[in-house]
């Protein structure tokens, strides 16, 4: 068979398939300055026998970040705090800390529902460095810093019913700590409230985006959760 694709009257590509075994083939139009709000047509021909299998799909970036977090199924909230006075304070974006300060990132997942295959993406900002007690040369007494009390006002005290990593089956039993993000996982969650957290220290001044904590399911993407972002102030 021959396959043409286009897009409101706009050619993507043209190919021929002659076996099953053909590998598949993909057309890539990059979004343009006039596309945002603008309509338009996928038109698919196919010439000849065969049956054709095709998907079309669509990315893009906001030019603004959601200030909201969004509930599509796992409610996620997000809470950053810095060790001061021998003691943790609740940091509130803006976020202003000093280079060398030890923080604290708390992720809150509410599940009202059993969820399989489950994945947390928390992309870490830059400026900040998590502090993995795998590696030898990290800091075990600073790692350790995450089980401390929590501040006051932190969103831990809306519940009193939170399950940490790793206690018990049916739990987030995976983590990867590494530059870019911090990441759990879990095969299954019974619904309920969980709670993940790490400590990062801070590296280098400047400011940044902390870009929203993603939760979602695997194979279920639709069912996800955002939390909102902030701003990281390192002087």
């Amino acid at each position: 068979m021959k396959v043409t694709a286009g897009f409101a009257g706009e050619k993507l590509g043209e190919t021929a398939f002659r076996s099953l075994r053909d590998p598949a083939k993909a057309f890539d139009r990059p979004l343009r300055p006039g596309d945002p709000g603008r309509k338009g047509t996928v038109k698919i021909e196919k010439e000849g026998k065969g049956r054709l299998y095709y998907a079309a799909q669509l990315f893009y970036a906001p030019k603004e970040l959601k200030k909201d977090a969004i509930n599509a199924g796992i409610e996620v909230h997000r809470e950053y705090s810095a060790e001061r006075g021998g003691k943790w304070v609740l940091l509130a974006s803006p976020m202003q800390i000093k280079v060398g300060e030890l923080v604290r990132v708390d992720l809150y997942l509410s599940l009202r529902a059993a969820r399989n295959f489950v994945v947390v993406d928390d992309p870490v900002p830059g400026g900040l460095e998590p502090v993995n007690r795998d590696l030898a040369t990290a800091s075990t007494v600073d790692a350790d810093k995450g089980e401390v009390k929590r501040p006051q006002g932190s969103f831990w005290f809306r519940h009193d019913d939170w399950i940490d990593f790793g206690f018990s089956y049916g739990n987030f039993y995976h983590k990867e700590l590494r530059h870019q993000a911090a990441r759990f996982y879990s095969e299954y969650l019974p619904a309920g409230n969980y709670h993940l957290s790490y400590v990062a220290q801070s590296i280098a001044p400047g400011e940044f985006t902390s870009l929203p904590t993603h939760a979602e399911e695997m194979y279920d993407p639709d069912v996800f959760g955002k939390s909102a972002p902030a701003v990281l102030q390192v002087r």
